[in-house]
């Protein structure tokens, strides 16, 4: 078959004329040709606009040849040209199936769908199957067959108008099919990638059809009347070239229609770019045109906008299935996703975007050059188990993860915002706490399966000149997206903690850009916005929002107010409250309604050991006691944001209110019993029982967790409750007991002044070993000596006996010299220095408290450097407390300073009446050393009324005893004696009268 080619039938005009396409590969848009099939007249369709109306059978001949030729394989030639219809090319189609081959035209005319053209004797040009052609038509003629048919009802079906693209309302057709239904139609066009010219069967309704979700690079603008028709003639095929860019007869130019949006794409319309076509437009559209132009497809309403163009997810045929044409757009990576139609989307957006994601990695189609932008997010996969121990606010939540020993992770819920409920420092949102209470009773303590999604990176930036974008500071912190879902939802209860909210309206729903990660159910949460914005729930409400006023006492510094509350509280009996949150193992913040009031509430009798602190606004970490944050993690799980029943009792002198706190439930919990039992507690100081309510019971549960060696027992004996005893009788005896609390110190004495004061550091303190470090980096040796340091400045000085710098305070300053008199008052010892050894101090160490403490020993009267043994008494005590000894120091009582508003620390400091031991094993006691030694001696007892003080000093007599029989020091010569032991002098008479 000399001169024959193959090809593929990409497009049936009508019912004689086809357009052809040949082989390519890719995405690389293949070469066509427009071919009218020689000898053969078939009727024409009529225009969209209805300026010229269909030709009886017309539609049927159109659709017989559309039937059997779309998308197949073909031979074909062409027979002639003819050069007065602008060079139209005419031939001969055959259809191979299998061996045989068949002759379309002949098709045509034996179904009664074409005539054969006449041939004059001037027009020798014809089909070389003429004579068949003819043949078959005389055929067709006897049979009635097509447009040879005679019945009236045949024939005015076949003649009857089609609906015109003018008359069509997209909304109003939307509205009666509804939304997610389907619709049947035939492409008639390809306008672009994702925007099709259909006919609606049956009743062959023209319409424009968006692919929702989807927007493919744009055709260009329509051109103005002049350039459309400088095109047309430029172009080889003018009709063909018009329609493919949407040209519509009815379409003013500059005018915003339905098809001339759709046909430009709508990024480009909004962008006013008038011109040629996108990068990879042609290659979209021919994508497109491949799979569904003249193909019967189905098309699922999603939406129209506001310039009426219907917007809808379309499904072509491949073999026995239906394909999504968004779907497979965007996999081959020729469209982009737009938030605008997604979110009419009834299901599939995520899809899409997921689609789009992998094209974007794998740089396929218009991504080839597509460089990620920095959205600050990771993609996660991982889903865990776990119970839900906090509320942080109405769109956050913390988990304990059951899988990784316990671990908390804090989920904040993808894709939708909560407002925010208040903090120390801000207000709360309106709605705020609403929210966070919702989600709260929902939630709390249940237990759920967390889908991780994404992370992101949330941060201060600062901004940039010129322009620039905005640059981090460094001090991003990430914060982890999920969904979370109960895992044993009551009958009728939501399951998804984000859809519960946003559909109670106290969260909205995020609108990502489109290279963001997004929630799982984002379309869901969309819905469920659109529902609470009509209904007016909670944040799409237009009423105002009252906050609740509280009063709260259980911030530092608040012991005054929080005493205050103690008479309402206690007379209140058992109250209702909400712990809003865990500060230890045994020490809660708590809401209560009915007084409007928060506290801090501790069980009474009882104290967990301390957790582990990080550091914080520049103070140091601190070490915590063994099983502190065991502790701490049991009663936030079990206690932290719970409604619970509590009863006060007393309140302690630093704000915190004593009492009981019950955990209601089919099996109540005493959290004070809980520590007990497990191991977790021990009994306060000095702990009585006939003072507790369920005293009793309390010490029972530590008894047998004693037995039971459990966490903070683990290393008890029965002979250290043995010890224990003697200790609280000494104890006793020293006046601790009642005086201060029971306040005991690790501490060691960095100075002694005299025998009445020394001072003393904490041993515990981890800014100590802080200060040192930050001193010891600094290479202050080397640096310019100290100019305007005046009396009461804070400096840091070097000490001249090793060298180091310490902190300072500038108790006077010799302008002559210049020498300054330095107290150093991180120790409590002076010195005075030369300029050379003085350097202005930083902010950041100056705002760390005085670490040396005034002290003297408790219950002692011990002489002065001025009085006679008040040398040797000074040089004894250093000798029992030097040389870097530590010691358990018991607070009997505080000698009240000048406070805040004196500047020099050692006026300012609390004075601590001390009872000293030493730390470890037989460690000497350093009260009776001193009054064992003579240098030391105790008041008259007959002087002291208070009895606790009076019982201690009475058994601390034996030790003084022992130096007055050996005539020891200030005992040589017997009893001192006191002036203030002895008897008043008699007051003389009033003048003139007798005694």
């Amino acid at each position: 078959m000399a001169g024959w080619l193959r090809g593929k039938v990409k497009d049936v005009v009508s019912g004689d004329t086809v357009v052809i396409v040949g082989g390519t590969q890719g995405l690389a848009v293949p070469q066509e040709k427009r071919l009218t099939l020689s000898s053969l007249v078939a009727p024409r369709l009529g225009k969209r606009d209805g300026s010229t109306r269909d030709e009886p059978f017309a539609w049927e001949s159109r659709e017989f040849l559309r039937k059997k030729l779309i998308g197949q394989a073909i031979v074909f030639r062409v027979d002639y040209t003819v050069e007065v219809a602008g060079n139209k090319e005419f031939g001969s189609i055959f259809l191979e199936q299998g061996q045989q081959h068949e002759n379309i035209a002949l098709s045509i005319v034996q179904n009664g769908f074409a005539k054969v053209r006449e041939t004059t004797g001037a027009q020798q040009k014809q089909s070389p199957y003429y004579e068949d052609l003819l043949k078959a038509q005389e055929a067709a003629q006897n049979a009635g067959a097509g447009l040879w048919n005679k019945d009236p009802a045949t024939v005015a079906a076949a003649t009857a108008p089609a609906p015109l693209s003018a008359d069509f309302n997209a909304m109003a057709f939307f509205s009666s099919i509804g939304k997610g239904k389907p619709v049947a139609g035939i492409v008639e066009a390809v306008l672009n990638g994702s925007t099709l010219r259909l006919t609606l069967m049956p009743d062959r309704t023209p319409v424009t059809v968006a692919v929702a979700g989807v927007q493919c690079p744009s055709m260009g603008k329509r051109p103005a009347a002049g350039a459309a028709s400088a095109a047309a003639a430029e172009s080889n095929g003018a009709p063909a070239a018009t329609e493919a860019n949407g040209a519509d007869s009815n379409g003013a130019a500059g005018t915003v229609t339905a098809a001339s949006i759709a046909a430009a794409g709508v990024g480009s319309v909004q962008a006013g770019v008038a011109g040629g076509s996108d990068p990879l437009a042609r290659e979209a559209k021919w994508f497109t045109e491949s799979r569904c132009l003249n193909r019967e497809v189905r098309v699922v309403l999603e939406g129209v906008d506001k310039y009426n163009n219907l917007f809808g997810s379309v499904f072509y045929p491949e073999g026995n299935q239906a394909v999504n044409l968004g779907e497979a757009i965007m996999q081959a990576g020729l469209g982009k996703a737009v938030e605008w139609s997604l979110n009419m989307m009834t299901n599939g957006a995520m899809r899409l975007r997921e689609m789009e994601r992998q094209a974007k990695q794998a740089k396929k189609g218009i991504w080839v050059n597509y460089v990620p932008q920095n959205t600050g997010q990771t993609k996660l996969s991982d889903t865990f188990l776990g119970k839900v121990v906090e509320v942080v606010s109405g769109d956050t939540v913390v988990v304990k993860d059951i899988n990784a020993g316990g671990l908390e992770r804090r989920i904040s819920l993808s894709s939708i915002r909560a407002p925010r409920p208040g903090a120390r420092d801000r207000a709360p949102e309106p709605h705020g706490l609403e929210a966070k209470e919702f989600l709260r009773k929902k939630l709390i303590g249940r237990d759920v399966t967390v889908k991780m999604e994404y992370t992101r990176k949330i941060g201060p930036v600062l901004p940039a000149a010129d322009g620039a974008p905005a640059a981090p500071t460094g001090d991003d912190r990430v914060m982890s997206f999920g969904n979370v879902e109960l895992n044993n939802a009551r009958e009728g209860e939501d399951k998804n903690a984000a859809e519960m909210v946003v559909a109670r309206g106290y969260a909205s729903v995020v609108r990502h850009r489109t290279d963001e990660e997004r929630s799982s159910v984002y379309e869901a949460l969309v819905d469920l916005e659109e529902k609470a914005k009509q209904a007016k729930r909670g944040i799409h409400s237009s009423k105002e929002v009252s906050v609740p006023r509280v009063n709260d006492v259980s911030l530092p510094g608040n012991a005054a107010r929080a005493k205050q509350y103690l008479p309402f509280l206690q007379r209140g009996g058992k109250l209702q409250g909400l712990v809003e949150n865990v500060s230890s193992g045994h020490r809660l913040k708590i809401h209560i309604p009915r007084e409007g009031v928060t506290i801090a509430l501790a069980p009474s009798g009882v104290r967990a050991p301390q957790r582990a602190m990080p550091s914080i606004a520049g103070r140091p970490a601190t070490a915590g006691e063994p099983f502190g944050d065991e502790a701490y993690l049991w009663t936030r799980e079990h206690f932290n944001q719970r409604e619970v029943e509590i009863e006060v009792e007393a309140v302690d002198k630093g704000g915190t209110f004593l009492g009981s706190i019950l955990l209601p439930g089919p099996k109540p919990v005493s959290l004070g019993l809980a520590l007990a039992r497990m191991g977790l507690a021990r009994t306060q100081p000095f702990f009585a029982a006939e003072r507790v309510k369920g005293g009793q019971e309390l010490l029972a549960a530590i008894q047998a967790a004693k037995e039971a060696r459990l966490k903070v027992w683990e290393n008890w004996t029965p002979e250290e409750d043995a010890v224990a005893a003697d200790v609280d009788d000494e104890a006793t005896a020293n006046g601790s007991a009642a005086a201060a609390g029971g306040e005991t110190l690790a501490v060691s004495v960095t100075e002694v002044t005299d025998g009445n004061e020394f001072y003393v550091q904490s041993t515990s303190e981890p800014r100590v070993a802080w200060l040192e470090e930050q001193l010891r980096t600094l290479g202050l040796s080397d640096g310019p000596a100290a100019t305007g340091l005046g009396q009461g400045s804070l400096c840091l000085g070097q000490f001249s006996l090793d060298n180091n710098w310490y902190r300072g305070y500038v108790e006077h300053v010799n302008p002559v010299e210049p020498k300054y008199n330095v107290y150093f008052i991180d120790f409590g010892n002076r010195e005075r220095l030369s300029s050379e050894r003085v350097r202005t101090i930083d902010a950041a160490l100056a705002a760390v408290p005085a670490q040396a403490r005034p002290a003297c020993l408790a219950y002692l009267k011990v002489p002065t450097l001025d009085e006679e043994s008040g040398t040797d008494a000074a040089a004894y005590l250093a000798q029992l407390v030097g040389s870097g000894k530590r010691f358990n120091a018991t607070v009997v009582r505080r000698e009240r300073g000048l406070g805040p508003k004196e500047k020099h620390p050692r006026k300012a400091a609390d004075k601590l009446h001390l009872v000293l031991k030493e730390a470890g094993g037989e460690g000497i006691d350093v009260a009776h050393e001193m009054l064992k030694a003579g240098l030391a001696r105790l008041p008259k007892l007959h002087k002291v009324r208070d009895p606790v003080a009076k019982a201690a000093i009475d058994k601390l007599m034996d030790f003084q005893d022992v130096a007055r029989k050996a005539h020891r020091a200030m005992w040589e010569y017997g009893d001192p004696g006191d002036s203030d032991d002895e008897e008043p002098a008699p007051k003389p008479n009033a003048w003139g009268k007798k005694r």
